[in-house]
């Protein structure tokens, strides 16, 4: 069904998307270039996926290819990613690879099961 992408500034200096329904290949890279373009026009890279009402989402090996795009930018000493766990027990596992093959090429991902947590760890001060 989609995802939307928004600043949270002024409160946060991150960005957040949100996840809902059942997300096609094309809806995870649009939202993917959104919050690319976001970023690059905010100088912020401390991203909130909220995937919290997500169903569905594309095969891994598609999730694949944006991690390596992702990792590909060379913002890896500035870039953090807090996850909200879905709720949906197929999507998770697709979240957790997304987390899982971010984290093996450089990034700092965590999954959390709560926004609020996410948020924290995102504005805490990253560890070294």
């Amino acid at each position: 069904m989609g995802a939307t992408v928004r600043s949270l500034a002024p409160e946060y200096a991150v960005i957040e998307a949100r996840f809902f329904g059942i997300n096609t290949r094309e809806e995870i890279e649009q939202a993917f270039a959104e919050c690319l373009g976001t970023a690059l026009e905010l100088d912020t890279w401390l991203l909130l996926a909220d995937c919290t009402d997500l169903a569905f989402a594309p095969h891994i090996s598609d999730l694949k290819d944006l991690v390596d795009a992702l990792a590909a930018l060379g913002v890896t000493d500035r870039f953090r990613e807090a996850l909200v766990r879905p709720m949906d027990v197929t999507a998770a596992v697709s979240v957790g690879f997304w987390a899982t093959a971010g984290t093996n090429r450089g990034l700092a991902m965590e999954m959390f099961r709560d926004r609020d947590e996410a948020i924290a760890w995102l504005l805490s001060p990253a560890q070294g």
